[in-house]
């Protein structure tokens, strides 16, 4: 893996990582979501180039960072961007003080499913038929900190 440069995520970001956007599931917009007092966000860049190759958006709600979304461009899938950037929230929620991060993945995503479930996230409900599109079940999971 290139080494790796995480920092908050900006709409110029959000630009350059237009076609990993589009295939983000629901209605879900970064660039409406950056200038959002409870938005959290990370873009992690090869730390050579600078070029984002992966994003992740969340939510500080009272005591809880909702994850909302994690993505890296195709090229980079499977070298770490995506953990890199899930450690970085889960550490930005302890020092936060928040009691959990919680997140929804759908059932059929083996790999984040992987992921999730090595970081130590544990699902408690399933949300059946939550995505209309593939008709896939939610699987909400829960990291106690």
């Amino acid at each position: 893996m290139a080494a790796l440069h995480v920092r908050p995520l900006t709409a110029l970001d959000c630009t350059a990582l237009e076609a990993l956007l589009s295939e983000l599931p629901g209605s879900l917009d970064p660039r409406a979501e950056l200038g959002r007092a409870l938005t959290r966000s990370w873009v992690a860049c090869d730390a050579a180039s600078g070029r984002p190759l992966g994003f992740a958006l969340a939510w500080w709600v009272v005591d809880e960072m909702e994850l909302l979304a994690l993505a890296t461009v195709p090229e980079a899938r499977r070298q770490g961007v995506a953990r890199r950037l899930l450690a970085e929230l889960v550490a930005a929620a302890r020092t936060a003080g928040a009691r959990r991060v919680t997140l929804q993945v759908a059932r059929s995503n083996t790999a984040a499913r992987a992921l999730y479930e090595s970081a130590g996230f544990l699902e408690f409900n399933v949300r059946k038929g939550y995505y209309r599109a593939s008709g896939d079940d939610a699987l909400e999971l829960s990291l106690g900190l």
